[in-house]
C-alpha cells in the first residue's frame, strides 16, 4: 500500500506538464496549452454542428421520403408511361440524370460535350425536379425525354450530405427498384461528367459476366480506395438479385445518415450476390486523374470536386471544361475539342486553378483514408465498412 502510495505522490508530482513547464519559456508553455485548449474546443463545435447536420439530413429525409418513395413511383402514371416508352422506342438501356434548375447550367454544359457523338442523346432521359427545369430543358434540347416529377422537397439549392442531397439519392435509389421491377436494366449518370469518349461505344451492356457495373475512385487498380464505388456513373442489369441490391439500398437511405455510394460498397464487399465489377480506371476516373501524371487518359473523368453546383462550373471552366457561351445556353464545339485534346495530350493545368475549400477537404480525407487503409490486418477488415460512415467522419462537411 506505501508502494502505491508512493507512486502515486510521484507520478503527482512529476506530471508531464509540469515537465514540459520546466523545459520550455512561459510564454511557449502557454501557447502550447492554448493551443491546445482551442483545438479541441473546434473539434467540439465540429462534432456539435455535424450532430445537428446530421439530425437535420435524417429528419428531411423522414419528413419528405414519401414524395420519392416507391409507392409513389409505381403508382404514378408518368412512370407507367415511361415503361411504355421504354417498351416501344428503346433498343438498348436508357440512361437516367436527375436535373431540378439549379443543375442547368452543369447540364447544359454535359449536352454540350456529348451532342456530338452518335446516339448518346437519343438515350437519356432527364427526371425533372421543377417546372423551371423542365420548360428550359425542353426549349433547348426537345429532343432530350424527360420524366417531370416535380418534387418541392428538392426546389431549392443544396450541398452535399444536407438532407435534399440524401432525397434526390433516396429518388434514384427507388426509381431503381422499380425500373428493375419491370425488368428495365439502366445507366444512372450525372452530369458533372466530362466524355472524352463515347462510353456507349464500349457495348458494357452485353456483357453478362457482372450484375452492376460501377465506377470507382482512388487513383488505379493498386489504390487502397480501387474498387470503391464512386456512383456517378454505373449500369445495371435487371434481375432478382440487383432488385434485392437496390431495394436494400432504398431501405438504407430511407433511415440512415449514410452516403449511398458507401451503402453500396458495403454490400459489393459483404453480399454474396449480385456479383459487382468495376469500369477500369482507363475507361473512368473520378476529378483525381488531374492531379496524376494525366497518362492513359480515360474515356470519362467524373468533375465532383466540389460541394455546391455554383462553384462546381466556374472551378471547371478554369480546368477548361467549359463548353457553353457566355449565355449558358448555346453550345461551344471548339471548346470541346480543346478539352479533349489537354486530354489526350495530359496538358490540363491544374495549378491555374486554386485550391478550392471543396477540393482541399476530400483531398485531405482521402489521404488520411488510404493511410489507414494501409494498415496490415485493420485496412482490409475496414474496407467495406469505412464508407458507411462518411458523413460522421467527415466533420468539416
Amino acid at each position: 500500500m506505501e508502494q502505491k502510495l508512493g507512486l502515486f505522490k510521484f507520478l503527482k508530482r512529476h506530471r508531464p506538464a509540469l515537465y514540459l513547464r520546466k523545459l520550455m519559456p512561459n510564454w511557449a508553455y502557454k501557447f502550447c496549452i492554448y493551443s491546445a485548449y482551442m483545438f479541441w474546443f473546434i473539434v467540439g463545435l465540429l462534432v456539435l454542428r455535424k450532430t445537428e447536420n446530421a439530425t437535420n439530413a435524417v429528419v428531411y429525409v423522414k419528413t419528405h421520403g414519401h414524395t420519392v418513395g416507391l409507392d409513389t413511383i409505381e403508382n404514378s402514371p408518368k412512370f407507367k408511361d415511361l415503361i411504355e416508352t421504354l417498351d416501344r422506342e428503346f433498343t438498348k438501356p436508357p440512361a437516367f440524370l436527375l436535373l431540378n434548375q439549379y443543375a442547368l447550367n452543369m447540364t447544359f454544359n454535359f449536352l454540350c460535350n456529348t451532342q456530338t457523338f452518335p446516339g448518346v442523346h437519343e438515350r437519356l432521359i432527364f427526371v425533372t425536379l421543377d417546372e423551371k427545369a423542365r420548360d428550359v430543358l425542353a426549349e433547348h434540347w426537345p429532343n432530350i425525354r424527360q420524366l417531370y416529377w416535380p418534387t418541392p422537397s428538392l426546389y431549392k439549392p443544396f450541398s452535399f450530405a444536407e438532407g435534399p442531397y440524401q432525397t434526390i439519392y433516396l429518388l434514384r435509389a427507388n426509381l431503381a427498384v422499380s425500373l428493375l421491377k419491370y425488368g428495365k436494366s439502366f445507366w444512372m449518370m450525372q452530369q458533372d461528367t466530362f466524355w472524352r469518349k463515347n462510353l456507349f461505344d464500349l457495348n458494357f451492356e452485353e456483357n453478362f459476366e457482372f450484375d452492376a457495373l460501377f465506377d470507382q475512385i482512388g487513383d488505379d487498380h493498386n489504390s487502397q480506395r480501387a474498387e470503391w464505388v464512386n456512383g456517378a456513373n454505373f449500369f445495371v442489369h435487371a434481375n432478382n438479385k440487383t432488385l434485392e441490391f437496390f431495394e436494400s439500398v432504398a431501405a438504407k437511405l430511407a433511415h440512415w445518415y449514410t452516403p449511398d455510394m458507401g451503402i453500396m460498397i458495403h454490400q459489393c464487399h459483404t453480399w454474396g450476390s449480385p456479383k459487382c465489377n468495376y469500369i477500369p480506371h482507363k475507361i473512368a476516373h473520378s476529378w483525381e486523374w488531374m492531379y496524376t501524371a494525366q497518362k492513359d487518359p480515360p474515356y470519362i473523368i467524373q468533375l465532383d470536386c466540389e460541394t455546391d453546383g455554383g462553384s462546381k462550373l466556374m472551378q471547371l471552366a478554369k480546368f477548361g471544361f467549359y463548353f457553353t457561351e457566355s449565355d449558358g445556353r448555346t453550345c461551344n464545339p471548339a471548346a470541346v475539342e480543346r478539352a479533349q485534346a489537354k486530354m489526350e495530350n495530359g496538358t490540363i493545368e491544374v495549378t491555374r486553378a486554386r485550391l478550392s475549400w471543396g477540393r482541399f477537404q476530400f483531398k485531405m480525407y482521402w489521404w488520411l483514408v488510404d493511410y489507414i487503409l494501409m494498415i496490415p490486418g485493420l485496412g482490409p477488415l475496414l474496407k467495406p465498412y469505412f464508407p458507411l460512415v462518411g458523413y460522421i467522419l467527415m466533420i468539416t462537411m
